[in-house]
């Protein structure tokens, strides 16, 4: 009674009600509507059974609905979109609800408690709509009279569903229906049911697609790149790949030849199944993913099996990649099947295999190549027994003697390894020493290891572009190598979690050092770097 009486200024603007524990809302919110002109709403815990009609709040802008678990309500698209923000969270069948517009447009998330049956129960698309940005999450697939209206969709996300798009109604994935959505960004994450089928009938609609991310779907076990999905459905019904709806658990994705042209990122993270198998077609730009001529961005992450089918006697990858991150993918042993990368300035290469070794890196970071940040550990022999100057090598080989050579620079600027056995070698670190400026040795190969050798000291001094080195997880060394004072460009070194190390190197450290940073060492370490205190600029211990 004391809310039906707090009758308000009709010219209120701004309305906040918390924890009202009547059964309705006040008539002078509701039936009879006294604050046409409020432009911001919030209810926060209220028990009412009863709410307003928030669509006869012409000037409203702004709504928010909080912890109000009797609040149910389907809301128009028309309606939201004439907000500029609606967050509507714990409801009954509605964890969030979330309509924001901004510089980079209209966006959309709803997130479900996993009860929901259909979108249609909290959201009506009664008209073309201006979303540029769509997530569901805990929600139903989307149908094909949804995406219809979704004319200015650019992102899609959807996680922890039943499926992307149901097929109630058919997508028209081979021209039954003709229609296009102007997506560019694709993001799907553990996703049940055949979401292989909903992806490939999908694609054909998305001649933009640009950008597209496939994580922890394990019923995605096959991806066939490049395919005329009218000829798989016409043609290839009996051959190597048949179209992923006639068995149900098929699970083979097959990606459209248009995508060859708009895919530039792609990533597989956790799809333990998944495959890739060349496509019995000839592909223009070569076979397996080869045939993704545009992409510039890969990471496959966590997917085992991805290249189990494949011999390793050619390329695998398209030259026009600019980034590759694989980690924890079995069956490398060389890089030689990467050897055409020569747009590629990044490389990260996680757990691929303890025997995986470098031969095939020099062609990324020599003349044609663009390579300036690697990244490799979990291969504890990577660099083992390289020598980047073949002639060299040749001439070891065949017992000659070895003739002066003038050895081609690098591009390497960044390096991240735990074999730092194998790379702290003469030949290694002479090729590198002009380019290489931040260097990060890992020690989990090294178990054991107390002191670098004298070779491998005298190695490290001829990398004279240093300017950043780090030891990390050096568990059992003691001492730091000697004659850093000779790297004459370092500015700043990092020693982290090497319990052992009991003092910085007896010859010194260079005077172009500005920074020291010291964590999880010994205390006798840190003690001495507060004597060095005012003679670097910079000092952190930790």
């Amino acid at each position: 009674m004391v809310l039906e009486c707090l009758r308000p200024h009709e010219n209120l603007e701004v309305l906040c009600i918390r924890g009202h524990r009547g059964p309705t809302c006040p008539t002078w919110l509701g039936d009879e509507l006294a604050v046409e002109a409020l432009q911001s709403l919030c209810l926060d815990g209220v028990s009412w059974k009863v709410f307003p009609s928030l669509r006869n709040m012409g000037d409203l802008c702004e709504l928010e609905i909080q912890d109000c678990p009797e609040f149910s309500s389907v809301i128009p698209t028309s309606w939201i979109e004439s907000l500029r923000r609606v967050t509507i969270e714990c409801v009954k069948l509605l964890k969030r609800f979330a309509y924001s517009k901004s510089s980079n447009g209209a966006q959309l998330e709803i997130i479900g408690w996993g009860d929901l049956q259909s979108l249609d129960q909290v959201l009506v698309f009664d008209k073309e709509t201006g979303l540029q940005k769509l997530t569901l999450e805990r929600c139903p697939p989307l149908e094909l009279k949804h995406l219809l209206m979704l004319t200015s969709l650019k992102t899609l996300i959807v996680r922890h569903s039943a499926g992307l798009a149901g097929l109630a109604g058919p997508l028209g994935g081979l021209g039954d229906v003709e229609w296009q959505l102007p997506v560019e960004h694709i993001e799907i994450c553990h996703l049940n049911g055949n979401s292989w089928n909903e992806l490939t009938e999908l694609f054909p609609h998305l001649p933009k697609l640009s950008k597209l991310e496939i994580r922890d779907c394990k019923n995605i076990k096959q991806l066939v790149v490049g395919v005329d999905l009218r000829q798989t459905a016409s043609d290839m019904g009996g051959g190597e790949i048949t179209a992923a709806t006639e068995e149900e658990d098929d699970g083979v994705l097959l990606f459209p030849s248009h995508l060859c042209d708009s895919l530039q990122k792609l990533k597989f993270l956790f799809c333990p199944e998944l495959v890739l198998v060349d496509s019995p077609t000839l592909v223009p730009g070569g076979g397996w993913l080869q045939a993704l001529r545009s992409l510039q961005r890969l990471s496959i992450k966590y997917c085992p099996k991805f290249l189990s089918a494949f011999s390793f006697s050619s390329h695998i990858f398209p030259s026009s990649l600019q980034f590759l991150e694989l980690t924890k993918l079995e069956g490398m042993v060389t890089l030689e099947p990467l050897s055409n990368l020569s747009s590629l300035t990044r490389l990260v290469l996680e757990f691929c295999g303890k025997d995986l070794k470098c031969q095939g890196l020099q062609s990324l970071l020599t003349t044609g190549g663009q390579l300036n940040e690697l990244e490799v550990r979990g291969s504890h022999i990577f660099f083992a027994n390289w020598d980047p100057n073949p002639r060299r090598a040749l001439e070891d080989a065949e017992g000659g003697e070895e003739q002066p050579t003038q050895l081609v620079s690098s591009t390497l600027r960044k390096l991240c390894t735990d074999d730092a056995a194998g790379l702290l070698a003469a030949p290694i670190c002479s090729f590198l020493s002009s380019s290489l400026t931040k260097l990060k040795l890992h020690g989990y190969g090294h178990e054991g290891l107390e002191h670098f050798s004298k070779e491998q000291e005298d190695a490290l001094q001829l990398l004279s572009s240093l300017q950043k080195l780090e030891f990390r997880h050096f568990r059992h060394l003691q001492q730091i190598p000697a004659g850093l004072c000779n790297l004459t460009s370092l500015k700043m070194l990092s020693i982290n979690h090497c319990p052992a190390v009991s003092s910085l190197p007896s010859d010194g450290l260079p005077k172009s050092l500005e920074k020291l940073d010291v964590y999880d060492c010994s205390e006798v370490l840190k003690r001495q770097c507060r004597w060095m205190l005012g003679t670097i600029p910079k000092i952190i211990r930790g």
